[in-house]
């Protein structure tokens, strides 16, 4: 045999996972072993093809009388001994083996095997039986099995002593549960379709939480005769479930106040106005400022975009950080990118100093884009990257800067049509518009003009008392449709705290104005003998009443013309015992 051919069998011989002997049948010495008869047996290579075949084996001429039997008829030996390990181990072992000439002798090659001795697999089965039944009535739970006709064919020791006896035939839904009939929410089709159910479920009979899990039995054929179910008491947990979603309940209710405490009686933050379409405006504040998702707040011009985008800086984890609003319509074209991105020095001519842009300069904080349609589609494409994680570059530096800020947008005009014309890039409206807010105008809500109204007198007259509206200049301005919303209103109520006339034009075009003086009370003689106090009272006691009838009973137009809340209109028209007449 050449030696490549001899290294490669030699390389078969050694890999085999079962120890392979050379014996020499008339000396029974070893002649040759592979790896795994060393290992096997436990022996060095020396030690072990020093040793005979009797040295390992019990009954050695066993296997030298069944190999010359079996030469006779061509077969090869296979026969069960017990062997001897070098630390004295008896372990039962598979043998196979067939004799040939080798080297000018005649030798046995034999393959060993350690194999479990007789008996000690059905003494394993009933170890494991053992085992298994020590499991299930150890179980701390109830383990049955339930035939297809609901009655129970096995109970564990756990169910025995819950029931009192060993009720093994009787219905599962009386026994367990204490129906009458199948339990509503039994699981015995499905796992009868071969599949496995879990649920959890209040038991009946003793009002306790219980977690069960069904299986189906199957028999040699694959077939279902059985479901085998674990219950598992989780009435404590559940308790304790229980009582965490009660305080979970608890806590929401908790938020729920602290966040309508946000919302003052005359608004929220810096936003007036306590109309229904305003609150629902105000709940979306408060539901998206602790998140940094892009808002797009779009309305008419004069609503108040600026003021709801503050309040969602304000309200937000981000109010210690900066909020720069940005008019995006007053920025050049040719300006906008260094505006934005910032330069740094030497950067182009005149830029003799690092110049930050609105995004660092907004670092950590809101940036606030109003009239985000004017920005070309050009710097769209930049700004997108930049906002959606890409990043900047300065101009004149290679230093990339990914902005940590929150982009807050506002548009007067409709987002979707510029799309469609083109005007705005979709990807660049998808990554702005993630929440969008719509002001109405001042005109759908007229509820808050009175209080909006008070407001800006207050605004305006800082110190000083409050100029009083007459009762027909405040239906006016009610009425009136406001093209310019609430900017408008403010001016409007501006020139009349400076200039104490208001004008309005109406929809011919002409200009009413209103003497805003009050007019006198009747006189005080007679009331020589009251004091002052007195006098005072009855002085306010008129008014109230005069402007109360003027204005209908509108209690709330008449808080506004007298510049007191309410609450306080309310306590004087009851100490004063006024009525309605």
């Amino acid at each position: 045999m050449s030696e490549p051919a001899e290294n490669k069998y030699s390389s078969i011989y050694h890999a085999q996972p079962d120890a392979v002997i050379l014996v020499d049948s008339e000396t029974k010495k070893l002649l040759d072993a592979n790896d795994a008869a060393f290992k096997l047996y436990g022996y060095d290579i020396d030690e072990f093809l020093s040793l005979r075949f009797t040295d390992i084996s019990l009954r050695p001429e066993e296997l030298a009388r069944k190999i010359e039997s079996n030469e006779k008829n061509q077969d090869r030996t296979f026969l069960l001994q017990y062997h001897q390990k070098k630390d004295g181990t008896l372990f039962y072992a598979a043998i196979a083996g067939n004799c040939f000439d080798f080297c000018g002798c005649r030798a046995c090659c034999v393959s060993v095997r350690e194999v479990d001795a007789p008996g000690r697999s059905r003494e394993k089965t009933f170890q494991n039986t053992d085992l298994l039944d020590l499991i299930v009535n150890g179980f701390n739970g109830f383990i049955y099995t339930v035939s297809n006709d609901y009655k129970v064919e096995f109970m564990n020791d756990a169910l025995i002593d819950h029931i009192g006896y060993n009720a093994t035939g009787a219905h599962c839904y009386q026994l367990i549960h204490g129906l009458d009939e199948q339990c509503p929410w039994c699981v015995g089709d499905k796992v009868f379709s071969g599949k496995t159910a879990s649920f959890e479920y209040k038991c009946p009979k003793n009002n306790r939480w219980y977690y069960y899990v069904s299986t189906p039995r199957l028999d040699e054929n694959g077939q279902v005769t059985a479901q085998q179910l674990i219950s598992i008491d989780i009435h404590e947990r559940k308790r304790h479930e229980f009582r965490l979603m009660e305080n979970t309940d608890d806590l929401k209710k908790e938020i729920r106040l602290l966040r309508s405490a946000a919302i003052t009686r005359y608004g929220l933050d810096n936003i007036v106005g306590q109309s229904r379409e305003m609150q629902n405006i105000y709940n979306l504040i408060l539901d998206i400022a602790s998140s940094d998702a892009s808002v797009l707040i779009t309305g008419e011009s004069g609503t108040g975009k600026e003021l709801v985008a503050h309040a969602i800086h304000n309200m937000g984890k981000r109010k210690e950080k900066p909020f720069l609003p940005i008019n995006c319509g007053g920025i050049p074209d040719t300006l906008i990118e260094s505006e934005f991105f910032g330069y740094r020095k030497g950067a182009f001519t005149g830029a003799g100093t690092d110049m930050p842009g609105f995004l660092e300069k907004a670092e950590g904080g809101s940036i606030f884009l109003d009239e985000i349609a004017e920005i070309n589609l050009g710097m769209q494409v930049k700004l997108l990257r930049a906002i959606d994680g890409d990043g900047y570059t300065p101009i004149g530096s290679n230093q990339l800067i990914k902005p940590d800020v929150r982009i807050i947008s506002a548009a007067n005009k409709d987002p979707d049509k510029l799309v469609k014309d083109g005007q705005m890039r979709s990807d660049f409206f998808f990554r702005i518009n993630v929440v969008p807010i719509h002001l109405p105008p001042l005109r759908d809500r007229r509820d808050d003009i009175p209080l909006l109204i008070y407001h800006f007198l207050r605004k305006f007259s800082p110190g000083a008392a409050i100029p009083r509206i007459p009762p027909e200049a405040l239906d006016k301005l009610e009425r009136y449709d406001w093209p310019g919303n609430v900017r408008e209103l403010e001016n409007i109520i501006h020139r009349y705290v400076i200039l104490n006339r208001l004008d309005i034009f109406d929809s011919l075009g002409q200009q009413n104005r209103w003497d805003t003086r009050l007019k006198p009370v009747e006189s005080l003689a007679g009331r020589e003998n009251s004091s002052l106090r007195q006098q005072v009272a009855q002085y306010e006691k008129e008014v109230i009443t005069r402007c109360l009838k003027e204005n209908q009973w509108q209690k709330g137009r008449v808080a506004s013309i007298l510049g007191i809340n309410r609450k306080t209109l309310y306590h004087k028209i009851n100490h004063y015992q006024i009525t309605q007449f």
